[in-house]
């Protein structure tokens, strides 16, 4: 069980934290997508807990699916540290889901879904849906952003509790860590100073 986040720590004056979700904005522009207002901004709600959620995650996955646009905000963090993230898309109102990727690959594996919020559910449900097309073991949640926006109740059942949350999962113990770890990795991946 988490702890409550400080979530000033690396505050957005920061140089590295600001190059950090410029290049998460760089990120999901090249992959097509594009900002507008009041929709689709690109910049993670804490990139510091994405990138140590990105750390806690890896690996105990087969696949990982971002649910773009927004869950390419916090898949960035998942690519930078060499883990493929294929894709989902669905238009809005939700009412279509589709990917250019070959989602059968993901046949009898572990899936997470990456994504930025939950709050009527209908898109989640609409991928979830999309998903089970392709028969994967299971599926569970990454949400992005901070569990006072989440409408958790609308989570599809097919999903149950396997719902990760920095919020649910990140101790104090890993905030001292990823304090020294982020600024390295990421001055290392930016060639900052």
């Amino acid at each position: 069980m988490g702890t409550e986040i400080d979530w000033e720590i690396f505050p957005s004056t920061n140089q590295l934290y600001s190059a950090v979700c410029d290049d998460v904005r760089r990120h999901c522009m090249a992959k097509g997508y594009r900002e507008g207002d009041g929709i689709n901004n690109f910049t993670p709600h804490h990139a510091v807990a994405a990138f140590g959620m990105a750390k806690l995650l890896a690996g105990k996955f087969d696949r990982y699916v971002a649910v773009a646009p927004e869950g390419h905000i916090y898949g960035y963090f998942f690519e930078k540290l060499g883990i493929p993230v294929l894709s989902v898309l669905t238009d809005y109102p939700p009412t279509l889901c589709t990917s250019e990727d070959d989602l059968s690959v993901i046949e009898n594996q572990r899936v997470l879904l990456i994504e930025d919020d939950v709050i009527s559910g209908r898109t989640l449900q609409l991928v979830v849906d999309y998903m089970g097309l392709f028969k994967p073991a299971s599926l569970a949640l990454y949400l992005g952003h901070n569990l006072g926006i989440q409408h958790l109740d609308n989570v599809p059942r097919e999903i149950g509790d396997r719902i990760f949350m920095a919020e649910l999962m990140l101790s104090p113990n890993h905030w001292r860590q990823l304090d020294a770890e982020f600024p390295e990795f990421f001055k290392s991946i930016l060639e900052l100073r």
